[in-house]
């Protein structure tokens, strides 16, 4: 496959001092410091304190920003990425992967590359590439070059659209690409696999454990191999699903990964938060998912309003607005029962990383772990930089991508300032382009512009 953009991996990563931010490490032995210094050097976090010696390091003025873990999300089908502007609904959506088979190696490039790029873009630092579409390994080389060069750390969760003569991932497809990431993984993209059939699911349960696979997702008929369930399994979406299921995810350890964006403008319903908690599902089991971005964007920020504004509607078990404003505040519990924002911000970073099976690499600010950082500023209009806010209110409530100020991805810049690094935007975006009028040349897709 003949690729010419730009790569993240010719950025250095090199010895830098972030200093003067407000830091959340979502690390609760070290906690949140008003205003401190994280030391990076070879990709890792050195040491986090309140004042930190510059020595050799290049120094990073991050006074009046908030200095987080960068997001984690946990499901996304990146591979249709491209079909913006064709469809508004399930059946829609579910239509579309007809274009499966008009795709080309240089297409599936085109769109994950393109998908990365949003997602470095809005904060996101790791993602869960869904890859339900591949045909063979040339598709699945292409996938993984474009995840490798945008320098997001990414699970390659490898898998096949079902139809009549579709195949088990196995041995056959486990083990080179297995090598491949060794080789060109840059040691930031591990494989798990996705199932999207029940006629397999035995085969490629047993492939991926006989692997060590960290993950394994399923969007299947679960009902007959409940009995396989595990920890390294991933359960999406949720809502509608029945309290015994939920009471089995949470013994079997099974992860979730939440839908907000998707669920919601399907008319499935809001993320059941609430549920799985109240069926056993340990809150550090629940992650965020972007899912599908043929009809809606990467934004970690509304993911976090969605899932938090489902939450308490569910707290107040259906009470009117006149008596949850009329409800006096309990002194002795300031959250007054709420889901708050800082539960919102774990669940979008070190949850994250736990459903991925990455919480000792990433998904906090600590010393040892890979430095997968987000810088977000407070000055701009929808925020406001004053210093005792509430910085876990301020991120949930107002913060949006634009606010994004820099992206650091294992100890690479990959945004400084506003300004993706290491890629070619406007080359990204021409790609995906081409690549979405291609599809449909080819598939006959047409777009119905008067809805």
């Amino acid at each position: 496959m003949n690729n010419d953009q730009a790569v993240a991996t010719d950025l250095p990563r090199g010895a830098y001092l972030i200093r003067g931010a407000r830091i959340l490490t979502m690390d609760p032995a070290i906690g949140d410091l008003a205003r401190g210094d994280v030391l990076v050097r070879g990709g890792a976090i050195v040491a986090v304190a309140e004042e930190l010696p510059a020595d050799d390091a290049e120094v990073i003025d991050a006074a009046g920003m908030i200095l987080m873990p960068g997001f984690i999300e946990t499901h996304w089908h990146m591979w249709n990425s491209i079909w913006r502007g064709l469809s508004h609904d399930a059946p829609g959506y579910f239509a579309l992967h007809r274009l499966a088979g008009s795709y080309t190696a240089e297409d599936h490039y085109a769109a994950i590359r393109y998908a990365a790029t949003e997602a470095i873009n809005a904060g996101v630092t790791t993602c869960h590439n869904w890859s339900n579409a591949l045909r063979n390994t040339e598709d699945a080389l292409a996938q993984a070059q474009a995840l490798a060069d945008s320098g997001i750390r990414a699970r390659f969760g490898y898998g096949h659209l079902p139809h009549p003569g579709s195949t088990a991932v196995d041995d056959g497809e486990i083990v080179p690409m297995l090598e491949w990431l060794g080789q060109h993984g840059d040691e930031r993209i591990d494989l798990g696999v996705v199932i999207h059939t029940t006629q397999h699911f035995v085969t490629e349960v047993e492939a991926a454990r006989r692997h060590g696979l960290k993950s394994i997702a399923p969007h299947a008929d679960l009902s007959q191999v409940l009995h396989l369930l595990g920890p390294e399994f991933i359960f999406t979406h949720g809502p509608g699903t029945p309290d015994q299921l939920l009471q089995l995810l949470a013994a079997r350890g099974v992860k979730i990964s939440l839908c907000p964006s998707t669920d919601t403008i399907i008319g499935a319903g809001l993320p059941p938060l609430i549920r799985f908690l109240e069926n056993g599902v340990p809150f550090h089991d629940i992650g965020f998912s972007v899912d599908v971005t043929a009809q809606t964007c990467v934004d970690p920020f509304a993911a976090m309003r969605t899932i938090i504004a489902s939450a308490r509607i569910a707290q107040q078990r259906g009470a009117s607005f006149t008596e949850i404003i009329m409800r006096p505040g309990n002194p002795a519990d300031p959250t007054n029962g709420l889901t708050m924002p800082r539960q919102m911000l774990q669940l979008a970073t070190l949850n994250g990383a736990r459903v991925l099976g990455l919480e000792d690499t990433t998904g906090s600010i600590a010393p040892g772990k890979r430095a997968d950082l987000i810088l977000v500023r407070t000055s701009d209009l929808n925020m406001i930089a004053v210093d005792d806010s509430n910085a876990t209110f301020q991120l949930v409530q107002h913060g949006q991508p634009a606010n994004v100020d820099t992206v650091m991805v294992d100890g690479r810049f990959l945004k400084r300032a506003g300004q993706l690094l290491g890629i070619d935007v406007a080359a990204v975006g021409k790609a995906a382009a081409r690549s979405h009028d291609a599809i449909r040349r080819r598939a006959q897709v047409g777009c119905d512009a008067t809805l």
